[in-house]
């Protein structure tokens, strides 16, 4: 009798889904982006062709305890019909290969490809996977990526709790790229950041007909807008110094030249990427006329970086510490304001302005007479 209930024991665990576990996870594709090979976001709708770019695919589980188990999920990228693998790419190169066993095939007119999860991907897990493609023929197409869950090799049953964050689409153009001559050659562009303030140095060769040029500054490498002009001169370098205002400021830049010929043709530096966050430390102030003298009503505060704007509280506080003037002020796109602190008597005074969005704090020393 014993022997007969450990022999139904073993048939029974070695039935699939004799005792299948269950759980509830949450697996989720996001926003798909592209970029160039050095990581500079790359617009999606002007991938010119045979160029080789990352496809970045964000992988993510959602729930913050539960892992998706092995065998459970496979996720199905397809290419469309204007996009293959870069040749020479390895799928086995990718860093999340030690969860995903990826493969590609040519499926419905397009390349698609299949990551099959093979080891348990852990709750509140974010990732990004990232291909290298290529456009291959001209025109627009859409990349689609499933997060699908399949239980197709697992005794652990997964339940999605979300059924609605499971796909993500991207749609592509692919150019032709315009041969023929060039009007300018770029050799050069360099970036550097001067306290809260960029500035621009980029070389040039071989201008032909070139009318002047745009510089131009993105948050985020595909949106950008012009910083300032300047006419071209055949000099071979030019400089240009833009402020860090409320407007332009980000963690990062992606800065580029737009040469504009006399005809209205036009084309592209490549991208240089920089620091757009003002150096507070280099950003002092300094407060004229000092000594303030007894006659007068009110001192100017200037910026020597940047810009003022917005709104701030400014602060005099004498020697002993204590406050005998504060306002509250707002300016817009200034790097000096006019401050009326009131009746004080002479003596040293320090100044302290305090923007309310940042809470960053300047301070200076004044003397009234």
């Amino acid at each position: 009798m014993k022997k007969l209930i450990f022999t139904s024991f073993v048939i029974l665990a070695c039935v699939p889904g004799a005792y299948a576990q269950a759980v509830i996870a949450d697996p989720a594709v996001n926003f798909m982006r592209t970029a160039s090979t050095a990581a500079v976001p790359v617009d999606p709708f002007h991938i010119p062709i045979d160029s080789v770019i990352e496809l970045k695919v964000p992988v993510i589980n959602y729930n913050q305890l539960n892992a998706l188990p092995s065998g459970s999920c496979k996720i199905k990228i397809g290419l469309g019909s204007r996009m293959i693998l870069a040749p020479g790419f390895d799928l086995g190169t990718i860093h999340t290969s030690n969860y995903f066993n990826w493969t590609s095939e040519m499926n419905g007119g397009q390349l698609q490809i299949t990551g099959d999860l093979r080891a348990g991907m852990p709750g509140n897990f974010a990732d990004t996977v990232t291909f290298r493609v290529k456009g291959s023929v001209l025109g627009t197409s859409t990349i689609t990526t499933n997060f699908l869950v399949t239980n197709h090799n697992t005794v652990i049953n997964l339940s999605d709790e979300n059924g609605t964050n499971n796909n993500a689409s991207l749609a592509y153009t692919v150019v032709e790229v315009t041969g023929g001559p060039l009007p300018v050659t770029f050799t050069k562009i360099i970036t550097v950041k001067e306290a809260c303030a960029v500035a621009v140095d980029f070389y040039t060769e071989n201008e032909i007909n070139v009318n002047r040029f745009e510089i131009q500054v993105s948050k985020n490498g595909i949106q950008y807008e012009t910083a300032g002009t300047l006419a071209a001169s055949n000099a071979g370098h030019y400089r240009f110094k833009f402020d860090l205002n409320d407007h332009i400021a980000s963690g990062q830049l992606f800065v580029r030249i737009k040469s504009i010929d006399l005809d209205g043709q036009y084309q592209y530096s490549d991208v240089s990427r920089v620091s757009g966050k003002c150096d507070e430390k280099k950003k002092s102030p300094i407060v004229f006329p000092n000594p303030t003298p007894a006659s007068s009503s009110y001192f100017t505060v200037r910026s020597e970086a940047g810009l003022f704007n917005g709104h701030y509280t400014v602060s005099v506080i004498d020697m002993s510490g204590k406050l005998v003037s504060k306002k509250e002020i707002n300016v817009v796109n200034t790097n000096q304001f006019k401050y009326y602190p009131g009746f004080i008597t002479a003596g040293q005074y320090i100044i302290n302005i305090r923007e309310k969005k940042s809470k960053d704090i300047l301070t200076v020393n004044w003397e009234k007479q």
